[in-house]
Order: structure tokens, then C-alpha cells, then sequence
């Protein structure tokens, strides 16, 4: 029986013997090529890119937001342009009330901040100007601040609400 047993060992060895050098034949005529499969990367790229894309929050861009405008009534009305009034305060000589007062598109000359309310209080009846029109005030580095603040003073008596200031 041991024989037996031996003489099959022997057959399985030579066997798997021949197995392996036709493995190696094998090897020898590809090259030892290694080649990767790409099926399983595919798959994974593809999975990748639809997590983020699912798991993405776009946002709207700042420009479009969404609005609710009010429904027109019968008769039809045209909007006027929308346009700050601009005050520019330059300082023209050494001296402390050296200064001048410019309203833009405004060609009336204003001599002093006294003169000022008058002139937005006039500016505000014309069409396209009203109380919520924005006042930008914009002051060169050398005019003294306390005549930016009496500028800011000027506008406020003059019933305008939404002022600023703004560099030159």
C-alpha cells in the first residue's frame, strides 16, 4: 500500500512540475508582462465623481439673486435712473476756511456749508432725487474734518437720509 501511496505522490509532484514550467513557457513568450486592470479603477473614478457631485452645494452667484417685484398698475410709469449726489470738498489754500464746495452736475457755486442745505433741498425736488436719494460726501486727505462733519450736518438738515463718504 505504501507503494501506492508513494508512486502517487511522485505522479502529483511531476505533475504540478509540468504545471509550473508551462506557467514559466508561458511567461517567457509574453514578456513577464505586468499588466494592471483598469476595470476596478474605472469604477472607482466613477464612484468618486458622483459623491461629490452628489454631495456638492452649488450657490447662486451674488448677481442673481432672486427678487420680488411689485406688479404694475394700470398706467404706465418709467423709471428714472438711479444716480448719487455727490459732494466734493477740496481744500484750496492754508488757511482754515480755505476750502471749496462742488455738487456734481450741479453748476450752481456754493460759497460756504451755510449755502448747502438750500441747495440739496432744491436738488431733492427735481425729478429722479428724492429724501432716500444716496448723498456721497467726498473729501480730499487735506480738508479739515470738522468741515466734513458741518458737510454731514448740512444733509441731514437738508431731510436727506442715506449719506456717505467716499474717498476722493
Amino acid at each position: 500500500m505504501r507503494e501506492t501511496t508513494g508512486s502517487t505522490h511522485t505522479h502529483f509532484r511531476e505533475k504540478e512540475a509540468r504545471r509550473e514550467r508551462k506557467r514559466s513557457r508561458e511567461q517567457r513568450r509574453r514578456g513577464n508582462a505586468i499588466r494592471i486592470n483598469m476595470a476596478p479603477m474605472i469604477d472607482m473614478t466613477f464612484l468618486l465623481f458622483s459623491f461629490v457631485i452628489v454631495t456638492s452645494t452649488f450657490e447662486r452667484p451674488e448677481g442673481v439673486l432672486a427678487s420680488q417685484l411689485p406688479e404694475q398698475s394700470g398706467g404706465s410709469t418709467v423709471a428714472l435712473p438711479f444716480s448719487p449726489i455727490v459732494i466734493r470738498l477740496t481744500q484750496t489754500g492754508d488757511g482754515e476756511n480755505d476750502y471749496s464746495i462742488a455738487i456734481d452736475r450741479v453748476r450752481q457755486a456754493i460759497l460756504s456749508l451755510d449755502g448747502l442745505p438750500p441747495v440739496l433741498r432744491q436738488l431733492r425736488g427735481q425729478p429722479g432725487f428724492d429724501e432716500t436719494t444716496p448723498v456721497v460726501i467726498v473729501a480730499d486727505d487735506e480738508v479739515r474734518w470738522d468741515h466734513v462733519v458741518a458737510c454731514w450736518n448740512a444733509a441731514l438738515l437738508a431731510g436727506c437720509e442715506n449719506i456717505a463718504f467716499a474717498q476722493p
